[in-house]
Formats: C-alpha cells, structure tokens, sequence
C-alpha cells in the first residue's frame, strides 16, 4: 500500500487522508470512517458564491472561485485564490474549466482580498494562489502579492512552469512576484506520476521551493 498522510484541521475537526483512492476506501478504513469524499487540490468540496466587484478600478485578475479552510495547498489551514487562463493546460488537469483567459469573474485586487481574509475563514496559517495559471497574469499577480506581504500574510503560489523557465522571463513583475512568495510549487502537472505525489503536489514531479526569490538571487543573505 501507497504511504498514507492523515490531516485533521483543529478548525472543524474535518479529517484529509492523502495517498488513498475513493475506490481504496471501504477496504482500508471503512470499518473506521463514514463515508467520504474526494477532496483534490484546486477541487474543493465547497465554495462561497463570490462577491459583485466594488472596485472596478486599479489592478484586477479573473478570477475562478475563491474559498477557505484549505488543508491540502500549502502549510496549515489556508484561504485559496483560483485565477483564470491557463497557456499551458496540461493534459489530465483536474480543472479545465480554469483555462480559457475569458473565464470567471473580473476583480479588483481590493476585492480580492477582502474576500481572501473575509473572517469565515479563519483560522488561517495563510493564502494560496492557483490556478489556472498564475504567473499568465504576473502583473495582477505581483498586485496581490505585494498586499499579502504588506499584512505578512505567508503566501504559496502554484505554476506549471519551472522555476528555471519562470527567471527566464523578461517580465519584471514575475521575479518581483516570486521574491514575496514563500513556497513556490512547481512544474506541470503530469497525469502519469499522480499516484503517490505527496504533500501539497498534483504529480511527483513538482517540486516544493522555498523561498524562490532567494533562489534568483543566491548571494542574499
């Protein structure tokens, strides 16, 4: 049998069994458990209807779906934000209803994150940002960014690219934006090295990277 990782979120009491398929489950622990149900990064079992834009000024980002109380994208209990467009829709992805640029809802990053730290969804150990793609929008992207860090808000931020192809970019609002995220998982999603990914991962080979910036920038103290 795969390795099994049991999450308990202290919030609710909710229980997360990462490595076992719904088809695994009344064999391995349906003498345990009541019934379940499958829970995957960027699929959450629920979402809050998002709010009508208040600030249709500024910097803004389409938007998927935002919700709280995450325990499987990123570290602790987190508040999610899943943006629109994807160039590089991989095949398999769990969500490709997220890839057309035209999708979802336009909002303001002031929307955005008077949804994202709405108090429904504390506790929070902090806010993940996913798509979609979302280094496709690097400018809103480093918008957001930089008023999550304003608050120190520990931030994850997911992209199919690697970090290698990211630092290549000529943009300068994509190494701005990975020198204020905290974890970095990276790497397209491949459908073959699903099973036993671990942690956080939708494949095996994405990798976790702490502190990315740091990474461009490997003098920094």
């Amino acid at each position: 049998m795969s390795e099994l990782t049991w999450i308990i979120d202290p919030a609710t009491g909710n229980l997360v069994v990462e490595g076992l398929t719904m088809e695994k489950v009344p064999t391995t622990v349906g003498d345990l458990l009541p019934d379940g149900r499958e829970l995957n990064c960027a699929q959450p079992l629920g979402c809050p209807t998002m709010r009508v834009p208040t600030d249709p000024s500024g910097v803004t980002l389409r938007v998927a779906r935002i919700y709280h109380g995450s325990v499987v994208e990123g570290p602790g209990r987190r508040s999610v934000v899943q943006l629109q467009g994807c160039p590089i829709r991989c095949h398999g992805c769990a969500v490709p209803e997220t890839h057309d640029p035209t999708g979802g809802i336009s909002l303001g990053v002031a929307d955005i994150i008077a949804a994202l730290l709405d108090p429904m969804g504390e506790p929070r150990d902090g806010v993940t940002v996913l798509g979609g793609e979302p280094f496709f929008q690097h400018v809103g992207l480093l918008a957001l960014l930089r008023d999550l860090k304003s608050r120190n808000i520990h931030t994850v931020v997911y992209s199919g690219y690697r970090l290698e192809t990211l630092a290549r970019r000529p943009e300068p609002e994509i190494r701005q934006a990975l020198s204020l995220t905290d974890l970095l998982i990276d790497g397209p999603f491949i459908a073959a090295l699903s099973d036993d990914a671990g942690e956080w991962r939708g494949s095996r080979n994405q990798r976790l990277v702490h502190n990315p910036g740091r990474c461009l920038h490997p003098d920094l103290p």
